[in-house]
C-alpha cells in the first residue's frame, strides 16, 4: 500500500441485491488493505444497514428514485467529499456516477447489475471501470466504450467447510433463489416431471423467499404436473450452504439477467455439480456439457438425466466445482484486484 486511501461509496439504492452484496465485499477488501471506506446510502437502506453492522462510517443521501432530491444529494456529497478529504469516488449506479461526476474526483464507476450502460457525457471522467462479470464488460463494449479502462473482476467467496453427503437414490436436485418468474421455477417444475416419467428417482427441492411468485403457486404448479409427491418447498432460509448441503446436484434455470451469479458462485463453492440456462454470466461458472437453453425444460431434463444416473459423475464434478471456487473465484484474488484498481485510480 503506498498510502491510506479514503474511498466513498455511493450507493443510492435501499434494497440488498447483487450490485449491493458486490459493494460490501469490496469494501471490505479495500478496509483489509489499510484503505478507509465511507458509504454514501439512503436512509433504511441495505447499505446503511451493513456500515453499522460492519463498522463503516455512513451519511445519509436521498435515493435514486428522489428525483427531486438530486441537487440535495449533489450538496451532501460534495460536503462529504470535503469533510472526509476523500481520495476516490466508487460509483455503484448510474445515477451514482453522474453525481461522482459533478464532484471532480477520481472515479472508479462499479457495475454488478444488468442494466445496458451509455456512453454518456460522464463516462470522460472516468478512471476505471470495474466490470463483475465478463457478460457486463461485454455490454460496455456494446456501447462503445474504450476497454483499456474496463477491468473484469469477479466476486470472490471464502469455500465452506466441507460437507460430504453420500449421493444415492433419490437424489436431490435444489433450486435456490428467490421466488420470481425469471428465475425460471416452472422450467424446473416440468423438467422434474419429465425427468419423473421417464423413471428417474430424484427428489426437487426449492428455497428461497418469495418476490413476485408465491409458494402457493409453485404447489398448484407442481400439483399439474402430478410431481406433488416429489416436490419438497424449504422458504426462506439462513445463508445457502446448509440448504446446498442437503442437495445433490444444483439447478439454476434463470430466464433472463444473472448479470452476476452469487448462487452459481455459492454452488461451486459448495461442491456441488450445477446445471444452469445460457444466460447472462452463467457461462462464466457453469461450463459445458452442463448450461442450456433459457427456458427449455427438455433441454434441462437431458442435462440433469447422466447425473441421476451416475452417482461417481455427481462426485466427480462436485469436487471439480470446489476447486474452480478455490482457484478462480477466491476472496483474495478479488480483493488483491480490487485494490490494485483503486490505487491505480488514485
Amino acid at each position: 500500500m503506498k498510502r491510506q486511501l479514503k474511498i466513498l461509496s455511493v450507493i443510492d439504492i435501499p434494497w440488498n441485491s447483487g450490485l449491493a452484496a458486490y459493494a460490501f465485499d469490496q469494501a471490505r477488501a479495500l478496509r483489509e488493505a489499510g484503505h478507509a471506506v465511507i458509504f454514501a446510502c439512503p436512509a433504511g437502506s441495505a447499505a446503511q444497514d451493513f456500515a453499522a453492522a460492519n463498522g463503516f462510517k455512513a451519511y445519509e443521501i436521498p435515493g435514486r428514485k428522489e428525483h427531486h432530491k438530486v441537487p440535495l444529494a449533489l450538496l451532501r456529497l460534495r460536503g462529504i467529499a470535503k469533510d472526509e478529504a476523500v481520495d476516490v469516488v466508487a460509483a455503484h449506479t448510474g445515477r451514482a456516477q453522474t453525481l461522482a461526476f459533478l464532484l471532480g474526483l477520481p472515479l472508479v464507476r462499479v457495475k454488478a447489475d444488468a442494466k445496458r450502460p451509455s456512453a454518456g457525457f460522464t463516462f470522460g471522467s472516468i478512471k476505471k471501470v470495474i466490470a463483475a462479470s465478463a457478460y457486463i464488460r461485454d455490454l460496455y463494449l456494446k456501447a462503445g466504450l474504450d476497454p483499456a479502462r474496463i477491468t473484469v473482476i469477479p466476486q470472490g467467496i471464502d469455500l465452506p467447510p466441507p460437507v460430504e453427503r453420500q449421493a444415492r437414490p433419490p437424489y436431490r436436485v435444489g433450486l435456490l433463489g428467490r421466488l420470481d418468474l425469471v428465475k425460471g421455477h416452472d422450467c424446473f417444475l416440468r423438467a422434474a416431471a419429465d425427468l419423473l416419467r421417464g423413471g428417474a428417482i430424484a427428489e426437487f427441492h426449492i428455497a428461497g423467499y418469495e418476490a413476485n411468485l408465491k409458494y402457493a403457486e409453485l404447489r398448484r404448479a407442481a400439483a399439474d404436473l402430478g410431481i406433488t409427491e416429489k416436490v419438497f418447498f424449504h422458504g426462506r432460509t439462513e445463508g445457502p450452504f446448509g440448504f446446498m448441503s442437503l442437495c445433490d446436484i444444483g439447478v439454476i434455470p434463470s430466464l433472463g439477467s444473472e448479470a452476476v451469479s452469487r448462487a452459481a458462485l455459492e454452488w461451486l463453492a459448495a461442491g456441488r455439480p450445477v446445471v444452469a440456462s445460457s444466460v447472462g454470466s452463467l457461462p462464466e461458472y457453469v461450463r459445458e456439457p452442463w448450461l442450456f437453453p433459457a427456458g427449455d425444460a427438455a433441454a434441462l431434463s437431458l442435462r440433469l438425466a447422466p447425473l441421476l444416473a451416475d452417482r461417481a459423475l455427481i462426485k466427480k464434478t462436485g469436487d471439480e466445482n470446489r476447486a474452480r471456487a478455490a482457484g478462480e473465484f477466491s476472496r483474495e484474488g478479488f480483493a488483491a484486484a480490487t485494490v490494485q484498481i483503486f490505487e491505480e485510480a488514485a
